[in-house]
């Protein structure tokens, strides 16, 4: 009984209180209905497109760390050879850092 009283109380006050605000901002009741069902199906799209947008973002980063994963044979190609090429070059470097500090010395 005092659970029924308390609906009945919060409903009639919520009530009250909306026709006044509409009263004091001149608002027509069915033109403000559909404008707060406009904004909460614009909300509820807004919302549904963050969700795609995160499902997105978690399918994009399991498809580059998977191309990560799949890159690293291949780089780890590359730093092969380029340790390879420095080594061969190595005694030339040697060389033209010989020279240009006999050419500072001078």
């Amino acid at each position: 009984m005092g659970i029924g009283r308390f609906l009945t109380g919060a409903t009639l006050a919520t009530g009250v209180g909306l026709a006044a605000y509409l009263t004091l901002t001149k608002q027509d009741p069915l033109t403000w209905g559909k404008g707060v069902r406009a904004q909460t199906q614009h909300t509820a799209q807004k919302i549904d497109d963050l969700r795609g947008a995160k499902n997105q973002l978690t399918h994009n980063v399991a498809k580059l760390s998977q191309a990560v994963t799949d890159a690293q044979p291949t780089l780890d190609e590359i730093q092969a050879a380029v340790d390879k090429f420095a080594f061969k070059i190595a005694p030339r470097v040697a060389a033209i850092e010989e020279t240009l500090a006999k050419w500072d010395a001078k």
